[in-house]
């Protein structure tokens, strides 16, 4: 029997399943160097090297890899469903639920229920992980968290999630823009103008290019490619371009005539507001589920 401890085994298998150690340290929030650590460790408890290392290329399993893989998919299955039976167990006395929320909702749209679910539990200790909409699936998908809330167009696959609420998107400029106080414009118009938008290898910017495309805007002039809606914001406001956002984000800006909303002849698609969780789900998982949906 392999004498490793259930991290270094959670190491290893991140290894495997991310394709790379720069992969699983980002997954696993640790420094790469870390993840080779624990790697070097484990292959001198076996004796052996458990992946073929060539420069360039992903590391693959050598044959004493492979054995050690499914040990411990084997022995961290059995552990986590260990966990969650001592779960069900203390599961009146634990007050506490980690959720990770995407960046933008986690200012906009969470506060208030989360203000909901703390009146109804001011004993609960809630901890919130925010980042991009990747980093939110991931930590749902990895069971890092009880529940996690982000924007999509559909079901995600190897999660549960539910549709809290539609979110509506926004193309948003500056009061000052040609086409700020225009009536009925055509998606034709619009093209000729240079956009904000999210960093192209982010779920967000496909979302709203796939929106966008579905109503006639495409081929436009990126100008700038922003990783956060707070500086897309500002940049809009300074003129620089058009943005595309959800309402969520720009309607406090949009009250105070700080942003305009540009009034498209047709309507953008709406995206879902999902919430992913983990099963089996805490009480305290149940009633933050419930303060979603109703506030």
């Amino acid at each position: 029997m392999i004498a490793a401890s259930p991290r270094r085994l959670t190491v290893f298998k991140s290894v495997v399943d991310h394709g790379g150690f720069n992969l699983a340290a980002v997954e696993l929030g640790i420094a790469q160097p870390s993840v080779g650590a624990h790697i070097k460790a484990l292959e001198a408890q076996v004796g052996q090297p458990l992946f073929q290392r060539r420069r360039g290329a992903k590391p693959k399993l050598t044959k004493a890899g492979e054995a050690v893989y499914a040990y411990a998919v084997e022995v961290l299955r059995k552990s986590e469903e260990t966990s969650h039976a001592l779960a069900g167990l203390r599961e009146g006395a634990a007050r506490e639920i980690a959720i990770a929320v995407h960046r933008d909702l986690a200012a906009h749209f969470l506060p208030s229920r989360l203000k909901a679910f703390s009146d109804r539990h001011p004993d609960a200790r809630v901890v919130t992980r925010i980042g991009t909409i990747n980093d939110v699936v991931e930590m749902v998908r990895a069971d890092a968290v009880d529940l996690g809330l982000f924007l999509a167009d559909g079901e995600i696959s190897g999660i549960r999630s539910f549709v809290v609420a539609p979110e509506p998107l926004v193309l948003i400029v500056s009061p000052q823009h040609a086409l700020a106080h225009r009536p009925d414009i055509a998606p034709a118009t619009i093209v000729g103008f240079p956009f904000i938008t999210g960093l192209r290898t982010s779920r967000f910017f496909e979302l709203v290019r796939a929106a966008l495309e579905s109503v006639g805007i495409k081929h436009y002039d990126i100008a700038m490619e922003l990783p956060e809606s707070a500086t897309v914001k500002e940049m809009v406001r300074q003129g620089a371009g058009i943005a595309c956002l959800p309402q969520c984000t720009v309607s406090s800006e949009l009250a105070t005539g700080a942003l305009a909303a540009l009034r498209l002849r047709v309507n953008l698609p709406d995206l879902q507001l999902r919430c992913g969780y983990r099963a089996p789900l805490t009480g305290l998982a149940r009633a933050f589920m419930r303060a979603v949906q109703n506030t």
